[in-house]
């Protein structure tokens, strides 16, 4: 495989998924997600005690794609210098469906030491079709490694539109299978969507937040597996505040650490909010 199990940071991803069958189309939440074009959500990826790196997660733009209004938004993921043998420093980008969080375009940029593995997945729901390229971009050369397409079931998502879906549904009582195009092909995560808020501590502080929990129906990316927990903000833009999961390293905790365009940001103490997220 093309991503290795050292692919710890993307185990936030799994948070986004959900659990009983329902049909996409039948994805409308209330209250409405609100996107905030310039949102920029840094996280830290920890295990035990030991950081193993950071993710920075904004919404870039709004466009349109196939007439539908759709949202460009990007993840950065990079691993803690300090550690050993590990060097990531990657870019997830999707187009997504304003309302149903469902995916046009992933793009991936996985950078190793002398090159660069470009994935690009383009999803055509007329056909119900994805046209998947594969490459190793070197600097002077780019080797085409698959130029294929695949079935779909219908109306799919991508790791990082999954991640939406999750703060758009978070606020719903609803339990959905959802299908996840991912390493050339779909899988089937479940997510259990209470519409009720629990306690969770976050950066220190003792906060109530909108969860869920669920669990992977396949080995995902690093190694995902098994059951996950998330909280999120109550606010209009149900940020993430805080996620449990596990992964091939054991059980990881991500947690939000610095923000930009959040208007629920009250949540934490201004001494708090004006910390910046590094590696300590």
């Amino acid at each position: 495989m093309f991503r290795s199990k050292r692919k710890f940071v993307l185990v936030l991803f799994v948070i986004l998924l959900t659990g009983q069958l329902l049909t996409l189309w039948a994805i409308d939440p209330t209250p409405k997600f609100k996107w905030e074009v310039g949102e920029d959500l840094h996280y830290k990826v920890k295990w035990a005690f030991v950081t193993l790196g950071k993710l920075r997660f904004r919404v870039l733009e709004a466009d349109t794609l196939n007439g539908r209004p759709v949202f460009h938004c990007r993840v950065n993921i990079d691993s803690n210098p300090s550690l050993p043998f590990v060097r990531i420093h990657d870019v997830y980008d999707s187009y997504m469906d304003a309302e149903d969080f469902a995916s046009y375009i992933f793009i991936s940029y996985e950078n190793k030491k002398d090159y660069t593995i470009y994935t690009r997945y383009d999803f055509d729901y007329e056909k119900q079709q994805v046209h998947i390229v594969i490459q190793n971009q070197y600097p002077d050369s780019v080797v085409t490694l698959l130029d294929s397409t695949a079935t779909i079931p219908g109306r799919v998502y991508d790791s990082l539109s999954m991640f939406f879906l999750a703060r758009g549904m978070v606020k719903n009582k609803a339990r959905i299978d959802i299908p996840v195009f991912a390493y050339n092909k779909v899988g089937i995560t479940h997510i259990n969507f209470e519409g009720t808020r629990r306690e969770v501590k976050a950066r220190g502080q003792h906060l109530t937040g909108y969860y869920l929990d669920g669990r992977l129906k396949f080995v995902g990316i690093a190694g995902i597996k098994e059951g996950f927990k998330g909280w999120f903000s109550e606010d209009l833009q149900s940020v993430p505040l805080k996620a449990k999961m596990k992964a091939f390293v054991g059980s990881v905790d991500i947690e939000l650490e610095n923000w930009e365009h959040w208007e629920g940001d009250s949540v934490f103490s201004e001494i708090n909010r004006s910390r910046r997220s590094t590696f300590d």
